[in-house]
C-alpha cells in the first residue's frame, strides 16, 4: 500500500515537472512577443501632438462643451537613474503654451502581465518646465525627483492597429476639485503610430462622475511632428 502511494506520488511530481517545462517556451516566446510590442509602442509615442481637428469639429457640430484644445509634447528622457525606457509629457494650452497643465514622467517595462506603464508626477515640476525644448536636462533626474502614484499603474495590449492602455480605477486614488474627499481615477489611452487619445475620469466614493465627461471622454491628438 505505502509503496503504491509512493509511486503515485512519484509519477505526480513527473507530470509537474514535465508540464512546466513545457510551459517554459511558451512564457519566453510571450515575453519575447511583449518585448517586441513594447519597442513599437516607444517608437510611435515621442513627439509633438495637438487635438485642434477635434476641437474644429466639436465647433462645427455644435458640442457644448467643446473639447479644450491641448498640445503635448513627448520626448524620451536620457535619465539612467529612471530607467532606460522613460518619457516626459507637458500638456499646455494649444493657443498658449506657456499655460502649462500638467508635468508627468511615463515608465514602461515588461512583466508577467505584459506591457506596463507606470506614471510618475514631478517633485518640482517648475524646475522641469518647458525641458521638452532641452532633454539633455534629464540627465540629472534621480528618483528623488519624482513621485509615485502607486495603483496607478496601465496595462497595455496590442490590437491590430493600435495599443491600448488602462488602469484599474479601484486601486488608482487621487485627488479632484470639488471632490467631498479622494477619488478614484480611471486612465484610458489609445496609441496609433500618428494619433494619441487620452482620456481620465475620477468618481467619488459613490460611484458619481466628478472630473471627465461621459459623452466623449477622450481627448483625441494628432502628431504634429515627431
Amino acid at each position: 500500500m505505502d509503496r503504491s502511494c509512493s509511486l503515485r506520488r512519484l509519477i505526480a511530481v513527473a507530470c509537474c515537472l514535465i508540464a512546466t517545462g513545457s510551459l517554459l517556451p511558451a512564457c519566453a516566446s510571450q515575453k519575447k512577443l511583449h518585448e517586441t510590442e513594447l519597442a513599437q509602442l516607444l517608437r510611435w509615442l515621442p513627439g509633438r501632438y495637438d487635438n485642434a481637428a477635434q476641437a474644429q469639429a466639436d465647433a462645427q457640430q455644435g458640442v457644448q462643451p467643446p473639447h479644450e484644445r491641448l498640445a503635448l509634447a513627448i520626448v524620451a528622457l536620457d535619465a539612467p537613474m529612471v530607467g532606460r525606457d522613460a518619457f516626459y509629457v507637458q500638456e499646455m494650452a494649444a493657443d498658449d503654451p506657456r499655460r502649462v497643465m500638467s508635468q508627468k514622467v511615463l515608465t514602461f517595462e515588461v512583466t508577467d502581465q505584459g506591457i506596463v506603464e507606470s506614471v510618475w508626477s514631478l517633485t518640482e515640476p517648475r524646475r522641469w518646465r518647458d525641458a521638452q525644448l532641452s532633454p539633455e536636462l534629464f540627465r540629472g533626474l534621480v528618483l528623488e525627483d519624482l513621485g509615485a502614484r502607486p495603483g496607478c499603474e496601465l496595462q497595455w495590449k496590442k490590437t491590430a492597429d493600435r495599443f491600448v492602455g488602462v488602469n484599474d480605477r479601484a486601486r488608482c486614488r487621487g485627488a479632484a476639485p470639488g471632490a467631498d474627499g479622494p477619488v478614484h481615477v480611471e486612465s484610458r489611452v489609445e496609441l496609433g503610430p500618428e494619433e494619441l487619445a487620452l482620456a481620465e475620469l475620477a468618481y467619488d466614493a459613490s460611484g458619481r462622475l466628478v472630473q471627465g465627461r461621459q459623452d466623449e471622454p477622450f481627448y483625441r491628438f494628432r502628431k504634429q511632428a515627431p
